[in-house]
């Protein structure tokens, strides 16, 4: 594992993934497996769903330099730009769409040879970003999902993400009515897929903690 604030093999300012994240002094993978990986939800899934999950590796980041948490940079980065990939109707298999992403981005990491070890653990982060509560033990990418995809989502935890850090990750990856766009597709999971965590959030008042995020859209 990687320090956050050391240097990665992977992870070098002015990479050409996330100029923007690089320019903050953020570990940026620069792999062909993390370059596949953004290229897959380019093209699967509409702008203010990539937008999202880029933010949510960057508040991931900040998170981590608040908690003081050692992480690998490459499996968080791909788990958080593929953690909302059953929501896309290509890879809704009928099931909850936080399996559904978790086994297409498992399938994918197979495809571009990572270990299976690897494949594993990118798979259990995204299964477990929508879990209740989180095993304990769990690989530090873990929660910094679970917590960051809260940060962008309802503002939980936006106090602990560095505040240096929000203005400039806005700007790189705006909104895009994010509210509104994410809102209909967890009410339609919930619809769709009663027996599914996303049905009990919504039920709790989710789609109202997500219209009081404290961000513009």
């Amino acid at each position: 594992m990687e320090d956050v604030t050391g240097p990665h093999p992977r992870s070098r300012p002015g990479s050409r993934l996330e100029p923007a994240l690089a320019a903050l002094a953020m570990p940026v993978p620069d792999s062909a497996f993390a370059r596949t990986a953004r290229e897959l939800v380019l093209e699967a899934e509409p702008p203010f769903l990539v937008n999202h999950s880029i933010r949510a590796y960057a508040w991931a980041v900040g998170l981590a330099e608040h908690d003081g948490l050692r992480f690998e940079p490459e499996i968080l980065y791909v788990s958080a730009l593929l953690h909302d990939l059953g929501l896309v109707p290509a890879y809704d298999l009928g099931g909850c769409f936080e399996l559904d992403g978790a086994v297409a981005a498992r399938e994918l990491a197979r495809r571009e040879g990572q270990p299976p070890e690897r494949a594993s653990a990118i798979h259990d982060v995204i299964a477990l970003h929508m879990a209740a509560a989180l095993p304990p033990g769990a690989p530090s990418e873990v929660p910094l999902l679970w917590d960051s995809t809260g940060v962008d989502v309802t503002g939980h935890r936006l106090a602990d993400v560095p505040a240096r850090l929000v203005p400039p990750v806005l700007a790189a990856y705006p909104r895009l009515d994010f509210k509104r766009e994410f809102a209909a597709r967890f009410a339609d999971q919930a619809r769709r897929k009663p027996g599914c965590r996303v049905a009990a959030m919504v039920a709790a008042g989710s789609l109202a903690r997500i219209a009081a995020a404290p961000f513009d859209g």
